[in-house]
């Protein structure tokens, strides 16, 4: 009687296919904006939050994620950076928010005379500005006579997030929604407020984290920015 009540506690353990039906090797997770990006991109940096380094609701990690031959998708860098002072979730001018979504990178910048990466590049100069003032200009890249803080030190290196359809060339392209907000970047740090949370913006403190994702993107790999998934 006690060698079949073994047997049968030793069955129901071992389950309806014996014991070649353990379980399989746990595939690989995928990250949450996997099944959201364009089949063809293998290249995405993330930002969301984080409280690695602070608790505030501006702080962030900002990840580089490529995806194999395979489809699996991998992080190969992350680094400490900032959002807007009231966290995701952008929906008009001047709230202070970063915008939650999937963009494409509108176009890559610095302040040097040559670009530092593969993709599509522009130089900041002194004049440069993207206005936030309503019209024809908004959300436009623009040289404005005057302004000598185009090159300052936090637009040392990065590029704009396709966040409102930003323009390049005035009344060139669709037209952005007024009021839902301009310039949005994902830039370096000014000196001396490294970990600063920004007016909407992707901050990535460390100059150096910026130069490199400029010079890891890559045109193929049809790149996107995702914020927040």
């Amino acid at each position: 009687m006690r060698r079949t009540v073994v047997l049968l506690l030793l069955l129901a353990a071992l389950g309806p296919f014996g014991p070649s039906a353990g379980p399989a090797s746990a595939a690989p997770r995928e990250p949450p904006f996997a099944a959201l990006v364009p089949a063809g991109t293998t290249q995405v940096i993330r930002t969301a939050h984080s409280h690695d380094w602070c608790d505030a609701i501006w702080c962030t990690v900002t990840q580089a994620w490529e995806r194999d031959e395979s489809g699996h998708w991998t992080t190969v860098a992350q680094f400490r950076s900032t959002i807007g002072r009231r966290g995701f979730g952008k929906t008009r001018e001047g709230d202070r928010r970063s915008p939650t979504g999937i963009f494409r990178i509108t176009v890559t910048f610095s302040t040097g005379d040559a670009n530092p990466g593969r993709l599509p590049w522009r130089r900041r100069l002194p004049t440069s500005m993207v206005s936030d003032q309503p019209g024809r200009r908004y959300n436009t890249w623009i040289e404005q006579r005057g302004r000598t803080t185009g090159d300052r030190p936090s637009m040392r290196w990065g590029l704009i997030i396709d966040y409102n359809h930003p323009r390049l060339v005035i009344g060139q392209g669709p037209r952005p929604v007024a009021g839902k907000g301009s310039g949005i970047f994902m830039h370096t740090s000014r000196p001396g407020a490294l970990w600063a949370p920004t007016l909407g913006c992707t901050q990535v403190g460390n100059p150096q984290s910026m130069y490199w994702l400029l010079t890891w993107l890559r045109p193929g790999a049809r790149p996107r920015i995702v914020q927040n998934l």
